[in-house]
């Protein structure tokens, strides 16, 4: 109780140093904290936009044309047809659904409104694939993407640019020059990346191919395994049907290329873990500098005290007294500066989070850990400083000046 007394007395006594010692391990604390909630919110973010894009989900894309050492990227060679979606559908026994899909930009209107977008082509499944709810009316039907129908669904986004708070059902709008039926009005689902679902209009795949746009290929085939468990086998069958009916050997070059939603998170995951890792370990360099602050300081203190240790030691104070009331001491600004940079990590997170509209998850752990790391540092800086005013000669210390 006495080291601790004394201990305090020594702290208050230079407020302004004690003040500035703490501010490193202040910041280190906070950067620690808020280095974390970036890096959890990131992966959040993640998980959340893969998951707005549907589940289970496969997307086959054209492959690369390439003419001698020369290659000219995936989706230059478009092979695929909806005939190769039909033929997943019917001969992939993992795979529960699919939507061939073609998209251009062209020119909306509606009355004297008009307005430039994206055109998806798309099929009748495209709103259980993409896990894209409907709001109002429904999705074009399987019979009318056979027969070409010129009917549409309108994004919340266009629907709101060409009518205002009236709903589109029903309305009759033009796209590039062909009058179109509206039949439905999709959920709002929010951007994803590059792509805004919600400021498109969907039409039939074969009306977009043969009405619209004059194609005769698919851009993609979006596909829906039958459960998570099946995305291996699906992907699989998708690779055999597809190799079979383009008539490509089992060890030649694929003309489509087959990719998951796992591997995007997959992709995703290890850059926001090395991310994450990179700015944690920056905090954490934050925070030994802190811990040295502290020695210094406490280096600093033990030579300034040498005649008051001589003092105690004179009196009876014992190796251990001064061990403590010195170790103490550090572990005091440490773990007070600990407190304050809690504080300064959560509200950091969440300016830091309004400031650039980011999603941040300040936890529990990630308190506990910066805080009890911040503890460690106060022991391990502090040690020296007060081993070394313990181990002082009494009679030295009290001839010291």
């Amino acid at each position: 109780m006495v080291s601790l007394t004394m201990a305090l007395r020594g702290l208050t006594a230079n407020k302004l140093r004690s003040a500035l010692t703490m501010l490193g391990v202040i910041i280190g604390v906070g950067a620690v904290i808020i280095a974390i909630a970036i890096g959890q919110g990131s992966r959040e973010a993640v998980a959340e936009s893969i998951q707005r894009l549907g589940t289970n989900v496969m997307t086959v894309f054209p492959g690369q044309q390439r003419r001698g050492a020369i290659s000219f990227g995936w989706g230059s060679q478009n092979t695929m047809t909806i005939e190769d979606a039909q033929a997943i559908l019917r001969e992939c026994p993992s795979v529960s659904r699919v939507s061939p899909s073609v998209n251009r930009q062209s020119q909306v209107k509606y009355k004297n409104r008009n307005t430039t977008v994206t055109i998806s082509g798309t099929g009748a499944d495209y709103p259980l694939i993409s896990n894209h709810p409907l709001k109002e009316g429904r999705y074009f039907t399987e019979a009318e993407q056979k027969q070409l129908k010129r009917v549409a669904v309108m994004g919340s986004t266009t629907a709101r640019d060409l009518f205002d708070m009236q709903s589109p059902v029903g309305k009759s709008i033009r796209i590039g020059g062909t009058n179109f039926q509206v039949v439905g009005l999709l959920e709002e689902k929010g951007g994803q990346g590059f792509r805004n679902p919600d400021d498109m209009v969907y039409v039939p795949v074969t009306t977009a191919m043969r009405r619209l746009f004059g194609m005769e290929n698919v851009q993609n085939i979006t596909v829906q395994a039958r459960s998570q468990s099946l995305m291996m086998r699906a992907q699989d069958e998708i690779d055999t049907v597809l190799r079979k009916r383009h008539k490509i050997p089992a060890g030649g070059t694929a003309d489509f290329m087959v990719f998951s939603q796992a591997d995007l998170a997959q992709t995703q995951n290890e850059q926001q873990d090395t991310f994450s890792a990179l700015i944690t370990y920056l905090a954490v360099v934050s925070l030994l500098v802190g811990g040295i602050g502290i020695m210094n300081i406490m280096l600093v203190s033990v030579t300034e005290r040498t005649r008051e240790i001589g003092i105690r030691k004179a009196i009876g104070a014992k190796r251990r007294n001064i061990l403590a009331q010195f170790l103490l001491e550090a572990m005091a600004l440490s773990l007070m500066g600990g407190l304050l940079g809690v504080a300064f990590g959560v509200i950091g997170s969440n300016v830091v989070a309004e400031a650039n509209d980011w999603k941040v998850v300040v936890s529990t752990p990630a308190i506990a850990l910066a805080y009890g790391f911040s503890a460690v540092v106060g022991v391990f800086f502090g040690f020296y400083p007060a081993l070394k005013a313990s181990n002082l000669n009494p009679i030295e210390a009290l001839r010291y000046e």
